[in-house]
């Protein structure tokens, strides 16, 4: 702010004051003042008010324009922190699509029968945001993994599927690094814990699990089983819906199986296809970064 302006203001009250005191002693030691002196110091002080009013609608009118000025800095910064983030989270979705492109499938169908499964259960749109993009980068981690355990067509052997479960440490350690997908990290870590407290990589029980990543996990389940493997074909969605009703309390919440029940394999079908169209578009990149605590 300019400090000529500043100044003259100050000269204004100054005088406004002097005037005042002027006029007050002058009173004290005159009580009857010539008109001429009243005329005077009425015009000194209207003088000085008008002089504190222009330098004041002054300061305010340039603190508006400072403040807009911010707000349009603050805006250009924010577009150009979420395209950033934006471009991040497209890259982190390429690298796993071009890594392993039935990942990326599952990954799909998967944030698909989540979304649906969290709605039903009545959750707000923040969540659904945060458990669609875990969806889309729950298994991030299995870019750590070796080509020769990720690709194998036969049956892992131990030592092999102890380092494929080490996937959502190593996706949870990628995606805490980026601030803006911190809300998807704790889901990535914990969707394939167990409501017995059998899963791994914690080992959580019941009601200890976040409830995201409980509902995550019946998702998770129910496409790997009606998905084919090289080593198993691919069950009917009744067959995996019979299967999944029947872990309840064991591997899956109940709460969560209640409510995928309530959904139906019709309805858990027609996601299915959908997603096996290429339809699923009710969460594009874009409309995930919102989620994040920084934007």
């Amino acid at each position: 702010m300019k400090k000529k302006p500043f100044v003259l203001g100050l000269v204004a009250v100054a005088i406004a004051y002097l005037a005042g005191a002027y006029y007050l002693y002058r009173k004290l030691l005159f009580p009857i003042l010539s008109s001429r002196e009243v005329l005077t110091y009425i015009w000194v002080v209207a003088s000085g008010f008008l002089l504190f009013i222009t330098f004041s609608l002054y300061y305010i009118l340039a603190f508006q324009r400072q403040l807009k000025e911010q707000k349009v800095r603050q805006r250009k910064s924010s577009s150009k922190l979420q395209k950033a983030n934006e471009g991040a989270l497209k890259a982190l979705i390429h690298a796993l699509n071009y890594r392993d492109h039935d990942t990326w499938d599952h990954s799909t169908r998967v944030a698909a029968y989540a979304t649906a499964l969290a709605e039903h259960m009545g959750l707000p749109q923040s969540e659904l945001e945060k458990i669609a993009l875990a969806g889309y980068l729950h298994d991030i981690g299995k870019i750590g993994v070796p080509d020769r355990i990720l690709l194998k067509k036969s049956n892992l052997l131990p030592e092999e599927w102890e380092t494929i479960k080490r996937h959502p440490e190593l996706g949870y350690e990628i995606i805490h690094e980026l601030e803006f997908l911190n809300s998807a990290a704790d889901i990535i870590l914990l969707h394939h814990e167990r409501y017995d407290g059998s899963g791994y990589p914690l080992g959580l029980r019941g009601e200890k699990i976040p409830l995201l990543a409980r509902i995550f996990s019946v998702a998770d389940a129910l496409d790997a089983m009606t998905s084919e493997r090289p080593y198993r074909a691919a069950r009917s969605m009744a067959e995996a819906f019979g299967e999944v009703r029947s872990l309840a309390g064991v591997q899956f919440c109940p709460k969560c199986v209640k409510a995928l029940e309530e959904l139906g394999v019709e309805n858990l079908s027609q996601i299915q296809q959908r997603a096996k169209d290429h339809k699923i578009k009710e969460f594009q990149p874009e409309d995930l970064i919102p989620c994040s605590d920084i934007i």
